[in-house]
């Protein structure tokens, strides 16, 4: 199942109006099989054989994996093409501690600012959550209900420079939360059913106006993601070690 999120506006403003919707929906489509892992890190981005598949010329291919590169999700690699990128468990650390610090910020300021709509909103999406609870195997509606209970606080917060920064951070978050909980060669039932309790926690601290139970479930939350998702890559890491060294020895 692909998760279609919103085009990023203003990336490339010179570009002819005309062309601009085909490259946003080229982009769209590529960052997708990329967040869904359909594209695997590391793979390498042909522009003929993306243009073949999607059905269009090389040249929105090619506009849209230079705004993949600016974003992130996509590495130029000098005289060698665009391959997708390959975070290494240092990486997504770094990656993970910077989301901490702006979902935290925001989780505290929802709990304040949230108007009555938005706190229907979150009531909503708990009774959706204990749903999904119930019935575990769903892990793609539980990923599009991760992502858009993440987007309602951080624009619950009330602060649109917050608000903007953390849905740009997500595009690149987005890949590891596919691996850690719908990928099934990856997702823990166990991890998923704490997650679940999580947000739950998270949810009704909002729904109580406690800043500080909000901010502490939102951290244990990212942190414990975190951790999972270090030691896969890191074994990751590991194994690729391996094998490039057997095949320098041969």
């Amino acid at each position: 199942m692909v998760f279609q999120m919103a085009p990023l506006r203003g990336v490339r403003p010179m570009l002819a109006k005309r062309s601009e919707p085909l490259i946003d929906s080229v982009y769209a489509r590529i960052r997708d099989l990329i967040l869904t892992n359909v594209l695997r890190p590391g793979q390498k981005l042909v522009d003929r054989d993306l243009a073949e598949q999607l059905g269009v010329s090389r040249t929105p291919v090619r506009e849209a994996l230079g705004r993949l590169a600016m974003m992130g999700l996509v590495e130029a690699r000098s005289r060698r093409g665009y391959y997708v990128k390959q975070y290494t468990a240092e990486e997504m650390t770094d990656l993970y501690k910077f989301r901490k610090i702006l979902e935290v910020s925001a989780a505290r300021l929802a709990a304040i600012n949230a108007d009555a709509s938005q706190m229907q909103e979150f009531e909503a999406i708990l009774i959706k959550s204990e749903e999904l609870a119930a019935n575990p195997s769903n892990h793609a509606k539980t990923v599009a209900l991760d992502l858009e209970l993440h987007e309602l606080i951080a624009r619950a917060s009330g602060n649109e420079s917050l608000h903007q920064a953390i849905n740009a951070l997500m595009d690149k978050v987005m890949c590891f939360i596919w691996v850690d909980w719908v990928d099934s060669r990856t997702a823990d039932p166990v991890t998923i059913a704490a997650a679940h309790n999580e947000h739950k926690g998270l949810i009704e601290s909002i729904l109580a106006r406690d800043p500080d139970g909000a901010a502490q479930h939102l951290s244990t939350h990212i942190d414990n993601a975190r951790g999972g998702l270090a030691g896969m890559l890191k074994a990751q890491e590991d194994l690729r070690k391996v094998v490039l060294a057997g095949s320098a020895s041969k």
